[in-house]
């Protein structure tokens, strides 16, 4: 809510540099967001005049240390929540790309063992695990079948959403298996043995 209140009433240049892509791979809103960046700076701007009461006790300060004290703290208060989605967003991608190495392998068995077509070798493979990488996967090519996208544009367009460049790689090798029928088992493998590296 105090996000939702601050996109309303603050000014837009104050919400100009949003992580996007750090949000979206951590699947969080970005009113959450700004509601945590409002809520820390205020918790902070309020605290900053009761440690400045408690230590005047013994020392004399001005009062335009404590107004410049209460603005670098809300600064900092503000600026917080950006480091913390910033090094959250980098573990999430780590993770991802973990998962990723083992979908791909998924993918190139179903291709030489089953022979599937590509749109049923990504499938497959995306039902088989339950973690948070593969629920993406198996949701963003879940809304392609259902748009009638064919699953590479999918696949890229959570890529472009997610900022996960090796997951471009893997829609490209797809699309050659899909559109021109091409023999991808090799090449996936190739794929996933360089992520896991």
């Amino acid at each position: 809510r105090l996000g939702l209140w601050g996109m309303r009433h603050l000014p837009g240049r104050l919400w100009v540099h949003s992580p996007q892509r750090d949000l979206a791979i951590l699947g969080r809103s970005v009113h959450r967001f700004y509601g945590e960046k409002l809520l820390f700076a205020l918790i902070i701007a309020a605290a900053v005049p009761m440690l400045v009461a408690i230590f005047s006790m013994t020392l004399q300060i001005p009062a335009a240390a404590t107004i410049g004290l209460v603005l670098v703290g809300a600064l900092v208060g503000w600026l917080v929540p950006n480091g913390n989605v910033v090094t959250a967003a980098a573990e999430a991608r780590l993770e991802f790309n973990r998962a990723l190495g083992s979908y791909v392998d998924l993918v190139a068995l179903e291709r030489s063992a089953g022979g599937s077509a590509a749109r049923q070798a990504l499938e497959n493979a995306a039902e088989i695990g339950d973690s948070w990488p593969f629920l993406r996967i198996r949701d963003e090519l879940a809304r392609s079948r259902f748009s009638g996208e064919p699953p590479w544009d999918a696949i890229h367009h959570l890529a472009d959403e997610l900022g996960l460049p090796t997951l471009n790689d893997v829609a490209d090798i797809m699309r050659l298996a899909g559109a021109e029928g091409t023999q991808v088992y090799d090449t996936l493998r190739a794929r996933s043995t360089a992520l896991r590296s």
